[in-house]
C-alpha cells in the first residue's frame, strides 16, 4: 500500500471519528431536525402577514409563467430562513423596510394596510410607481438569490429556479465536457 493511500485512509478514519464523535453529540432533537425536510416549512423569523407581503412582491418580480416562478421556488422560505441565521444582523433592516413600504401602500390606497392585500394589477402599479424604494431594491436581490440559489439554503424549491436557466445538476461529468476538449478524449474535431 502506498504512502498517500495510507495518508488518505488515515484522514477518512480521523474525519469519521470525528463526525461520528459530533453525531453522538448531538441532542436527538438536532439530529431530527437535521434529517426531516420540511414540505410547508415554519416561519421563522416572518409573521404570517411579512411573509404574505414577501411572497406578494417576489412573485411580481419573477412571476410565474410557463417556467415556475418565485413563488414556486419559495422565496419566501429563503428570506425566512436567511433572517433567522447567516443574514440575522440584517433582519432589522429588512422588516423596517417592509414597515416602510407598507406605510406607501396604506397612504395610496384607502382601506388597505399591506401589499399581500392588493390584487395582482395594483401590485403591478404600486410597484412601477416605488421602484426605486429601497427596500423594492432589496426586495429585486433577495427575490434573484433565493430563486437560484442552492437549494439548501432554503429556496429554489425542488430546483425550479435551475430549470429556469436550464441548469444540470449532476454531482459528476464525463468527457468530453465541451467542443474545447473533444479531440483529447477521443471525439472528433
Amino acid at each position: 500500500m502506498s504512502a498517500e493511500s495510507q495518508s488518505r485512509r488515515a484522514f477518512l478514519a480521523a474525519a469519521g471519528t470525528g463526525l461520528g464523535a459530533a453525531w453522538l453529540a448531538a441532542s436527538p432533537e438536532d439530529i431530527r431536525a437535521a434529517l426531516v425536510r420540511e414540505t410547508v416549512p415554519q416561519l421563522r423569523a416572518l409573521t404570517p402577514g411579512q411573509a404574505a407581503d414577501i411572497e406578494a412582491i417576489s412573485a411580481q418580480i419573477l412571476p410565474t409563467d410557463e417556467l415556475p416562478g418565485a413563488r414556486e421556488a419559495r422565496v419566501v422560505n429563503f428570506v425566512d430562513r436567511s433572517l433567522d441565521s447567516w443574514a440575522r444582523n440584517q433582519k432589522d433592516q429588512v422588516l423596517n423596510g417592509l414597515a416602510a413600504f407598507n406605510d406607501v401602500v396604506g397612504r395610496r390606497y384607502a382601506g388597505m394596510q399591506r401589499f399581500g392585500q392588493l390584487g395582482a394589477e395594483q401590485q403591478l402599479e404600486f410597484l412601477r410607481a416605488n421602484e426605486q424604494h429601497p427596500f423594492f431594491q432589496q426586495m429585486i436581490a433577495l427575490t434573484l438569490i433565493g430563486t437560484f440559489a442552492h437549494p439548501g439554503w432554503g429556496g429554489n424549491y425542488d430546483k425550479s429556479g435551475w430549470r429556469i436557466l436550464g441548469f444540470e445538476d449532476r454531482f459528476l461529468w464525463q468527457p468530453p465536457f465541451g467542443w474545447y476538449d473533444a479531440r483529447a478524449n477521443g471525439g472528433p474535431n
